[in-house]
């Protein structure tokens, strides 16, 4: 137990210090990063918590809020950054950019720009391992917003249907893009939307330890064959829908709203937690801090010292 919960802070704190790291250095004199960026801090608990059940071969499909399932699933940092930076070494050799990410070696099938496009994809991966008959688990992240879309109602209709092995975790981070949730829904949970397709639970998203264990519960089902689950979690995003800003300059939240959810950051709730019991000093959170830091300088240095596609090799890979 000690153990996975010291995993769990390291993984929400390395994200958080990706995503700050990147905000710091987006919009320098030189912009190096062109990629449109969408930001995750202030939801590391969800990807963190979830992903902490995952097995390798587990495939998780991200959406345009990414580089948190990502890294916690194992994806390469270096290449993470250099496919910000547009470079060949890039998880997608630079073409994608931070919206569309993969690293099919630890799992991470692929992150989409479309909303809620994931998900029918993510069904459709849940099929062929069913039909090889593998005890693989698929497992798609996508927003409050998404959950409005079409697609995603008909994906876990056909998902209950044929009893898929799949996860459906809706970030609930109150916001599509600048709407807020209580203008947008009637219910006061997405997952009653669902309750009467699927199994539904609803978590505090900032708890990362009760995430941790309702996936766990989740998965234990899922891998018996008894179909796919809906998984909400409550959380709260720091930044704008898109690039740096913190959401009070574009005027669509206030700053006290933004310092309430600050307050319940998943993170600090966690080390609080830590430390009480014995298990987290000061000097082993600065050990921690210093190593990512480290990793990440390392990965912004590979990144700039990569080479751009070669422009004769643009159409490759490229499908329509």
């Amino acid at each position: 137990m000690e153990n996975m919960l010291l995993k769990l802070y390291y993984s929400m704190k390395r994200i958080r210090m990706v995503e700050n790291y990147i905000a710091d250095h987006y919009n320098g004199e030189v912009r190096e990063m062109r990629t449109p960026i969408h930001l995750c801090d202030g939801q590391e608990g969800i990807a963190a918590g979830v992903c902490g059940n995952l097995h390798r071969q587990d495939t998780v499909f991200g959406n345009h809020r990414s580089h948190g399932h990502y890294l916690a699933k194992g994806g390469d940092l270096k290449k993470m950054v250099a496919e910000l930076h547009n470079r060949e070494t890039g998880c997608c050799r630079g073409r994608g950019g931070s919206m569309h990410l993969i690293d099919r070696e630890n799992g991470v099938a692929l992150t989409s720009s479309i909303v809620a496009g994931n998900v029918s994809i993510a069904v459709g991966y849940a099929l062929a391992q069913k039909m090889k008959k593998t005890d693989t688990i698929s497992v798609v992240f996508f927003g409050d917003g998404a959950s409005e879309e079409g697609s995603v109602y008909e994906s876990i209709c056909y998902a209950k249907i044929n009893r898929l092995p799949v996860l459906f975790v809706c970030e609930n981070n109150l916001y599509s893009i600048s709407t807020p949730f209580c203008v947008r829904e009637p219910n006061a949970d997405i997952g009653s939307k669902f309750e009467t397709i699927l199994p539904v639970a609803s978590v505090d998203g900032n708890d990362v330890l009760t995430v941790y264990e309702k996936t766990r519960e989740i998965t234990e089902h899922i891998r018996n064959g008894e179909g796919p689950w809906f998984l909400e979690c409550k959380t709260y995003r720091y930044r704008n829908h898109h690039n740096t800003g913190n959401g009070v300059d574009n005027r669509f939240r206030t700053t006290e709203e933004l310092d309430l959810w600050k307050a319940k950051c998943p993170i600090m709730k966690l080390e609080r937690k830590l430390s009480a019991e014995g298990l987290l000093e000061n000097a082993e959170i600065e050990r921690i801090e210093d190593e990512i830091q480290k990793e990440i300088e390392a990965a912004f240095s590979y990144a700039k010292e990569s080479a751009c596609p070669d422009a004769g090799t643009l159409c490759e890979g490229v499908w329509s």
